[in-house]
Formats: structure tokens, C-alpha cells, sequence
């Protein structure tokens, strides 16, 4: 499974490299951003036509104010003036930028401020789609907007638009280090360990909103990075945290990507270019997108067995969990109606980690360190709640996979980075 770090561009510098030497590979890019000069998005859908690429202009012809429009006067009459002054900048590049980007990082007053926000965006897609043009919608900066904001800016029904009208929303995430408040509940809201506050803060808009109302548009998060000074982060600590995040948004399908902030740093954004990040990012970018190579076995349609205890060896190329005496340091759980399929899959990963295979709670309870649970949202019960019964400070390792062949995908990609956990 391909990743969906993207990569944002203020000039080309490095990215039609990076790109040319992860598609050359056998992977591809989900994503690439162009700000202002966005004529090279033309080379970037030559070499790789599956990447979905965006661009955004800082001002529109005649200097139009498009990043931060006003919103006290006539909606109508502002979205046609922005509009006007960037048709005639987007029309050459019509054949090979996907997306357009029109306001930036806007933060208005309340609840109110983010609704009129909303209706101005309504407007534009009207003029947009008029031209046959898609656009991604507002975005915010990290920690915009709040619960109560969103609220206000859904029921002006602008995501039931954008969804008929084929556009998309745009986000900014920043943090430092990237799970900074990872977890951790908005304000007056309930705590859930799967959403963010800074990173997969989006998560509340679809969860609670936009699911429900049958109105998930794609996900965009345009704008990405540590929210530190990256000279002084190593690029390993870096790549380790890109990759938390990377896990993060494969766990969404309607996120298309997220644009690594910035290569070409020009103005004042030198703090943010990643340039000496290049060589591990296109290792990881390279490896997350190689096919898996699992040896085959004879097909079975029978249940598979309960528990497979392989041998345990100490020469293994990856350490092993931290034991307790008279345990298995690291079980895989999988599904109750797991079939040899599953347990192919499992083949590589476990040659290198020496883990134990099962498909029964009964048979994991009190015998691991470790526990990595294949499709816990299949069980009917609980999972993590039984197993931290059962195990006091237990290591638990979800992995969402939809086929033997996408868990193939996902394990491979750990034993290419010789990460045992996800």
C-alpha cells in the first residue's frame, strides 16, 4: 500500500527527483502541491499521471485579495471578484492541476464568522463548476476550527455541495512532536484515543458530522510538518515521526494525502524545508509501495487451527519484546474466522519477529507482552478492553486490513523497516 505523504512545493527544487526516483521504483506519489509558480505540475503528471496534484496562487490578477477575502459585505459580489482574478491565472494549467486551493489559513470570529466563511465557499463553487473547475475547500491551519465552528459551517450544507460538485476540503496539520495531544479531548467534548488536536484533528469533522450526514468529501491536508525548527531535528527522528502520521491517514480512506511543508523554502520558510530529509523519505516513500514477497502455500479453505506456536529463535534479524518468565512476548491475533489466507499473509513478518499466531482471546489471555490484533472491529466484543483485563500493560498493535493480500502489504512494509509495530 502506497503512502500518502505528499510532497508541497514552493519551486521544483527536489521534488521532480524524488518523484521520478519513487516512481521509477514501482511506487508513486499520492499528492503534490505548486504554490504560485505551478507550471511544473505539467512535468509531474508526465512522469507519474496517477499523482493528484493542487495549486494555489497567493493573489489574483489586479492584486484581488483571494487568501483572506472579506466576509462583512455581499458574499455573492466578493466570491465573484476572487474568482474573476484567479480564473485567468488557473486558466494555463487547466490540463494538469486537479485542484485549486482559493482561501488560506481564514479564522473569522465564532461560529458566525466560520458560517459566512462556509457560504462564501458555496459561491465560489457555483462560479468554480460554471468553468469546470474543482476546488479545495478553506484551508484551515492546525487547531481551526473549533467543534462548535464546524458545526455552524456544515449545516450552511456546504460539504453536501462540494461532495455533488466534486471538490474537496483542505487542512493544515502541525505539530511538534507530531502526536503532541494525540488522543486528548477538544474542549467540552468526550475523549477519544483515535483523534488529535493538532495531527488527525479532522477526524471530528468526519466522525461526527460528516459521516452521519452521507457528506465525506476528499481530504486534502495541504499543509504538513513538524512545528519546529527542522535544522535541528536528525532526519531518522523525523521520518520515524512522518511515519506515526503517515499510518494515521492510511487508516482514512477519504484522505488523498498530506503535503509535506516545504522543498524550495523561499521567503521566510527555510526552518520548514525538509531538503536534508530526501534520502530516508524516498527510502520510506520507495519501500511502503514495493509489492510484498510472500512465499505461497497450498490454498485451504478450512478454519485454520488454534494456536500456531512457530519455534522461537534468538539469531533473529529484530529483537523480540521484553519478556516475562513463562510468556510469548508477541502475539498476532487474528480474526475468529481466519483462514490459511490470513495466516500467508502473516509468513514473512513472522519468519523475522518470531511471533505467535492464534484466532482466540482464550488462547492470547496472559500469555503476551505484546498483542497485535488484526481487524479488532470484526470481533464482537471489545477487544482492547478484554485483553487489558487479561493483561496488565500490554502492548496493543491494531492493524486494519480489508484482504489477506492488504495485511500481506501492511507486515512487508514493516519488515522492510524493520519496525515490528505499526
Amino acid at each position: 500500500m502506497n503512502s500518502k505523504l505528499g510532497l508541497h512545493g514552493i519551486m521544483s527544487t527536489g521534488t521532480l527527483d524524488v518523484l521520478s526516483s519513487v516512481t521509477a521504483q514501482g511506487s508513486k506519489i499520492a499528492t503534490i502541491k505548486a504554490v504560485e509558480g505551478v507550471e511544473w505540475l505539467q512535468e509531474v503528471k508526465q512522469i507519474s499521471p496517477e499523482t493528484i496534484t493542487v495549486g494555489r496562487y497567493i493573489r489574483g490578477e489586479g492584486g484581488v485579495e483571494v487568501e483572506g477575502p472579506p466576509l462583512d459585505g455581499d458574499l455573492r459580489t466578493t466570491a465573484q471578484q476572487v474568482m474573476a482574478s484567479l480564473f485567468p491565472k488557473w486558466e494555463p494549467h487547466r490540463e494538469y492541476v486537479d485542484y485549486w486551493e482559493v482561501v488560506n489559513e481564514a479564522d473569522p470570529a465564532g461560529p458566525d464568522g466560520h458560517r459566512r466563511l462556509a457560504e462564501l465557499m458555496n459561491y465560489c463553487m457555483e462560479l468554480a463548476e460554471a468553468e469546470g473547475y474543482h476546488l479545495a475547500l478553506f484551508s484551515y491551519s492546525t487547531g481551526v476550527p473549533e467543534w462548535e465552528e464546524w458545526q455552524a459551517i456544515v449545516e450552511t450544507g456546504v460539504f453536501g455541495r462540494a461532495k455533488a460538485g466534486g471538490h474537496a476540503l483542505a487542512l493544515h496539520e502541525y505539530a511538534y512532536p507530531m502526536n503532541k495531544w494525540y488522543g486528548e479531548p477538544l474542549p467540552g467534548h468526550p475523549k477519544y484515543p483515535n483523534r488529535g488536536v493538532l495531527a488527525v484533528r479532522y477526524r471530528w469533522l468526519y466522525e461526527d458530522f460528516l459521516k452521519p450526514r452521507g457528506e465525506v468529501v476528499p481530504l486534502f491536508i495541504t499543509e504538513a510538518n513538524l512545528a519546529h525548527n527542522l535544522a535541528q531535528v536528525s532526519a531518522a527522528d523525523w521520518l520515524k515521526q512522518m511515519r506515526w502520521y503517515d499510518e494515521r491517514l492510511l487508516e482514512d480512506d477519504y484522505v488523498v494525502g498530506a503535503h509535506l511543508f516545504t522543498l524550495g523554502s523561499g521567503g521566510g520558510w527555510q526552518t520548514y524545508d525538509f531538503t536534508k530529509m530526501l534520502p530516508e523519505l524516498t527510502g520510506y516513500l520507495v519501500a511502503r509501495g514495493r509489492p510484498p514477497v510472500v512465499p505461497s502455500v497450498p490454498p485451504d479453505t478450512h478454519p485454520m487451527p488454534e494456536p500456531i506456536t512457530p519455534p522461537v529463535e534468538t539469531d533473529g534479524p529484530a529483537p523480540a519484546p521484553q519478556e516475562t518468565q513463562g510468556t510469548l512476548a508477541h502475539y498476532v491475533l487474528l480474526p475468529h474466522d481466519a483462514d490459511w489466507a490470513w495466516v500467508n499473509a502473516c509468513r514473512r513478518y513472522w519468519e523475522v519477529f518470531h511471533v505467535t499466531l492464534g484466532t482466540t482471546l482464550e488462547a492470547v489471555a496472559g500469555k503476551a507482552a505484546a498483542v497485535t490484533v488484526v481487524n479488532p472491529q470484526r470481533w464482537p466484543v471489545d477487544v482492547k478492553a478484554q485483553l487489558a483485563r487479561r493483561i496488565p500493560n500490554m502492548r496493543y498493535d491494531p492493524i486494519k486490513a480489508d484482504s489477506p493480500q492488504e495485511l500481506a502489504e501492511i507486515l512487508q512494509w514493516r519488515v522492510t523497516a524493520r519496525e515490528r509495530f505499526g
